[in-house]
């Protein structure tokens, strides 16, 4: 009798009140009634929405097929890349870094670079590539005995 009574409250309730907000869409989709009260078996479902997206390394490539790739093996090291155009690549390389920043900036089409930071500290690194450049290869390393190789 009591769960009747409270039936009948709640659907004068949801013909009384205002149906928009939050509440007008808890009633289009309403919740299922728990195990508890249907007295079935518990049932463990994987929620379906949003939940089985690919990572963005397994992504499909941009129309226009240019490729960014960044290792990054240290502390606080910053890195950008940015790339308009189509068939641009792009590698950069930190190891064994700490607050470094590299930034690569390729305006064209088919541009290559590579840049590679070993053992280097507080470093900052600017790649501009205008349209038709060279492909730019660049090593830079902190040695054992405190010099710093430039490799082009």
């Amino acid at each position: 009798m009591r769960l009747a009574l409270t039936s009948i409250a709640a659907l004068a309730a949801v013909s009384i009140l205002s149906s928009s907000g939050a509440f007008a869409q808890s009633v289009a989709n309403p919740i299922a009634p728990s195990a508890a009260l249907t007295g079935a078996a518990p049932s463990f479902v994987a929620p379906r929405s949003g939940s089985l997206r690919t990572a963005p390394e397994m992504a499909a490539p941009a129309s226009g097929g240019n490729y960014a790739s960044t290792l990054e093996i240290g502390a606080y090291n910053k890195v950008f890349q940015a790339q308009l155009g189509a068939g641009n690549v792009s590698n950069v390389g930190i190891i064994n870094g700490y607050a470094n920043n590299v930034g690569v900036l390729q305006a064209g089409n088919n541009l290559k670079s590579n840049v590679g930071l070993i053992n280097t500290q507080g470093l900052s690194v600017g790649v501009i590539q205008p349209n038709g450049s060279a492909p730019v290869n660049v090593l830079i390393a902190r040695l054992p005995n405190g010099a710093l190789l430039i490799k082009r």
